[in-house]
């Protein structure tokens, strides 16, 4: 008697779950490698020098110019006439004196106008500015 064979077929491999499989594998891999900034192999040995100095980056102070047309210098409030003459003696007793001008976004631009002549007048040619929107009407430094 004979039997009647069923006709093998070869096994099908699911190509689609391996790719599936193969993107979550690139994704954790992406996700959890550290970046690390290139940094070139070379190793430098810098000789010593009996001439150089360090420095010593100081801070620099700030005019704040409120919404209210008031002024401060740093914590102190200031008359806008006396910030010309202040600035000067600052800069005579110490002339790497930096300041800096921080305005509230509503502020007079009249008051930051006389900030900037005070500076000029002071001898300060560069004077950085920079606006603050979330000081509160007339807050304070």
């Amino acid at each position: 008697m004979r039997f009647s064979r069923k006709v093998r077929r070869p096994p099908i491999i699911n190509i689609i779950s391996l790719i599936d499989i193969l993107v979550v594998l690139l994704i954790f891999y992406i996700a959890t490698t550290v970046f690390k900034r290139s940094e070139p192999k070379i190793n430098i040995v810098v000789p010593p020098s009996s001439r150089a100095t360090t420095t010593k980056d100081t801070q620099p102070s700030i005019i704040y110019v409120t919404a209210d047309s008031k002024m401060f210098l740093d914590d102190t409030p200031i008359e806008p006439d006396q910030l010309g003459d202040l600035l000067k003696s600052k800069i005579a007793a110490n002339p790497a004196y930096k300041v800096a001008m921080k305005a509230d976004t509503k502020a007079p631009f009249g008051m930051i106008t006389k900030v900037m002549d005070a500076a000029h007048t002071a001898g300060i040619t560069d004077l950085p500015t920079f606006m603050d929107a979330h000081a509160a009407g007339g807050a304070t430094p």
